[in-house]
């Protein structure tokens, strides 16, 4: 690799209303800034328009936003040619979007996207990411052939490694969410004279998913688990508790920032955080709190690696595979407990904090080596 070789960034995105799809994105160029000493050019490969990009180039990154239009020839030619220019490109589908949990549309679309950077990029990565599940046979078939023909397949979880083994038969290598290299300010801003316990409201599942009708399969009534989980706090003098929401458009199915608005209107003791502009405010944020439970992945991911006491509200198996690897059993599975066990075993949490402390403590460790050992490997990949 040269002076301004380029690289290409797929399934990331910096001006998401998706805190979390941006925290990997930050992450992941903090982290390919330490991997290198030599002058690069990102292309930032996404559908939609271009965004300002002045801010997240540095002395040896230039970032360039390219985005394309799929109904446009002449911008999809444009992609193509910017795709040839590029040594290697990163694939990290979002960090859980590879799978057909979502619908097939989707999944689809990003692997056509995903098989043209494989053919005309130099090399092609998937980044350290959730695997599956794969419902249908058609997806297991596409992303069997993706993953087989990708020059370096990486996981962020056993689960999901252990998952395309069996399905599969290809073994790859696990390391973790990049987004727990997101860098954050505490500035200590809020109140300190009672405990703050932050909860995240996920919009997603407060809609009951894009098909609006559970469509992830949980046992747990979310909109009652919320309210119950608030109410209970409430009656606690020495906790204060903030509504924080992770994806702050404006609208759309993903909104977290309508719901919270919602909630904080109907429960006088309980502070709205602000719309964040980029994931560093929100994980400098987050990181004001004692205690913090959320369902958006990576607004618990900028807790943890914070230093807060974290309890991840899991709706699919993407948050037991995370956490397990690391060592930290504190998750509250929707899929398997009551409303009410939720809400209870939240509470317990949350009063014994102090245990889940201990916990997240002795995953700091497990972390830092696995993130180091992830830029050991992509120092390899740029260098090859």
């Amino acid at each position: 690799m040269t002076n301004n070789s380029i690289i290409g960034f797929w399934g990331l995105s910096f001006n998401s209303g998706n805190m979390g799809c941006n925290a990997l994105s930050y992450s992941f160029l903090h982290i390919l800034g330490r991997c290198t000493t030599q002058k690069l050019k990102v292309y930032v490969f996404y559908q939609g328009n271009d965004f300002d990009t002045k801010l997240l180039s540095t002395d040896k990154i230039t970032v360039v936003s390219a985005s394309y239009n799929p109904r446009s020839l002449s911008s999809m030619k444009t992609l193509v040619k910017r795709v040839k220019e590029c040594v290697i490109s990163f694939d990290f589908t979002a960090g859980d979007s590879f799978s057909d949990i979502y619908g097939m549309k989707g999944f689809i679309k990003s692997c056509l996207l995903k098989k043209m950077a494989m053919r005309y990029s130099g090399k092609f990565v998937l980044g350290p990411q959730t695997y599956g599940p794969y419902y249908h046979k058609i997806a297991q078939k596409i992303a069997k052939d993706i993953i087989v023909n990708a020059d370096y397949a990486c996981s962020r979880d056993n689960a999901s490694a252990e998952y395309v083994n069996s399905l599969f038969g290809i073994k790859m290598d696990v390391f973790t969410d990049v987004a727990f290299a997101l860098p954050f300010v505490n500035g200590h801003t809020l109140p300190k004279t009672k405990k703050k316990v932050g909860i995240n409201v996920s919009g997603l599942l407060w809609r009951g998913g894009y098909t609006g009708n559970n469509q992830f399969g949980l046992k747990v009534d979310y909109r009652s688990y919320i309210k119950a989980l608030i109410k209970e706090l409430e009656k606690q003098v020495n906790i204060d508790v903030y509504i924080i929401p992770h994806v702050v458009s404006v609208n759309g199915a993903e909104s977290d920032y309508a719901v919270s608005e919602q909630i904080a209107k109907e429960y006088t003791h309980v502070h709205l955080a602000p719309r964040f502009n980029n994931p560093i405010e929100a994980k400098s944020f987050i990181a004001e709190m004692d205690v913090f439970t959320g369902a958006r992945m990576h607004a618990t991911i900028g807790a943890f690696s914070a230093g807060v006491v974290t309890i991840p509200f899991s709706y699919s198996r993407k948050f037991e595979g995370l956490y397990e690897n690391l060592g930290y059993p504190y998750t509250i599975n929707a899929r398997q407990l009551s409303t009410q066990e939720a809400v209870d075993r939240t509470l317990d949490y949350i009063k014994n904090h102090d245990k889940l402390k201990i916990a997240q403590m002795k995953s700091f460790s497990v972390i830092e080596d696995k993130l180091k050992q992830f830029e050991i490997n992509v120092t390899k990949l740029l260098n090859e």
